[in-house]
């Protein structure tokens, strides 16, 4: 019961503070930039709004979720990286077609055998419903990169570090700079992820 009241505590809590926070952010400012691509600060509050809102209806109860600077380096993070897969598998002359990531959603909410299981697994998964889609479509084109390194000689016990390789040359190659650093903290090339603030800026 006690880890109930405080989980129910924490997400009001967060919820206030990432209202609050949203005040003092431009939407139309940009978070961070992927070469040429502009991730707005609009895109990931909108999706930390809708995780925030969503985690209000279901069960949290024993799920470990990302909260403040955490969960915002997260979203980001989600961003970048959705944009690099994107630009790397361009690169290798790879593509997921939008009726790809429709056959897989299909799949996906069909094992799961709910509408309710699917948005537990997307609150788990810190996944707004609606960035599912994208989230989907990521999971493709780390399949095809994975295919693809395969098919160039490396094991598939290798496969895994050679697409985050393919990954991390690909963001050294158009650069990733992270504008909003003291909200959604700073990019690490060498781990390719983003990594969140030392201070929380929404407990100032």
């Amino acid at each position: 019961m006690k880890k109930i009241i405080v989980g129910l505590v924490g997400a009001v809590v967060v919820a206030g503070l990432g209202v609050g926070l949203w005040f003092f952010l431009d939407s139309s400012a940009i978070a961070a930039t992927v070469g040429k691509t502009k991730i707005t600060v609009s895109q990931v509050e909108g999706s930390i709004k809708g995780i925030l809102a969503e985690r209000q209806t279901v069960s949290t109860t024993g799920m470990q979720l990302a909260t403040g600077s955490a969960l915002r380096a997260q979203q980001l993070n989600f961003y970048i990286i959705s944009t690099l897969l994107e630009q790397t598998a361009a690169a290798n002359n790879l593509t997921v077609s939008a009726a790809q990531v429709s056959t897989r959603v299909a799949a996906i909410s069909k094992q799961e055998g709910s509408a309710a299981k699917l948005k537990s697994g997307e609150v788990s998964g810190g996944i707004a419903a609606s960035d599912f889609p994208s989230y989907v479509r990521e999971i493709l084109y780390v399949e095809a990169l994975t295919s693809f390194v395969e098919k160039q000689g490396t094991t598939v016990a290798n496969s895994g570090t050679a697409v985050q390789g393919l990954v991390r040359a690909q963001a050294a190659k158009v650069g990733v700079t992270i504008k909003e650093s003291k909200t959604y903290g700073t990019w690490n090339p060498t781990q390719v992820t983003v990594v969140p603030p030392p201070t929380d800026p929404t407990t100032k």
